[in-house]
């Protein structure tokens, strides 16, 4: 049975590798831990240890942003559609650990209904107002009343 690489003459990108990378040592801890049979009572204490990790470091360096354009070899092009970016790097070294894209659409499809993907919809309608009458207007007009909540 081939490889998948095999099949697929084309070079990994940085996203590819992570991705491979990421689920070779996932199978390389889950086959340890099944090997070792270590209780669950020493195998907690790390992985609270690494949510820990993790959090500070979505905190202090995480970004979320929407995009318009893709690379398209060495160049930029107009994407299909917006797509939301999550990206989180090591607070000690800076180093990007996290790089996700999801396109708008299959976030606002992903198990909705009709009527869940209706209401998406007339949400982004009103977003889209919102942005407009900040481009016509300025900053100020975005402000929500109590800025201390969230959506």
């Amino acid at each position: 049975m081939a490889d998948e690489t095999e099949a697929d003459d084309s070079a990994l990108t940085a996203g590819d590798f992570h991705t491979i990378a990421q689920k070779q040592i996932m199978n390389a801890v889950f086959a340890t831990l099944s090997e070792s049979k270590m209780p669950w009572n020493l195998v907690a204490p790390f992985l609270e240890a690494a949510r820990e990790v993790c959090a500070g470091d979505f905190l202090e360096n995480g970004r979320i942003s929407l995009h318009t354009m893709r690379a398209e070899g060495e160049t930029w092009v107009e994407a299909e559609e917006a797509f939301l970016g999550i990206a989180v790097a090591d607070r000690e070294t800076g180093e990007e650990w996290l790089g996700e894209t999801y396109w708008l659409s299959d976030i606002a499809t992903a198990g909705a209904t009709r009527e869940d993907v209706e209401a998406v919809i007339a949400a982004l309608e009103r977003t889209i107002a919102k942005l407009r009458l900040w481009l016509e207007t300025g900053e100020d007009s975005l402000r929500h009343p109590d800025e201390s909540q969230d959506p």
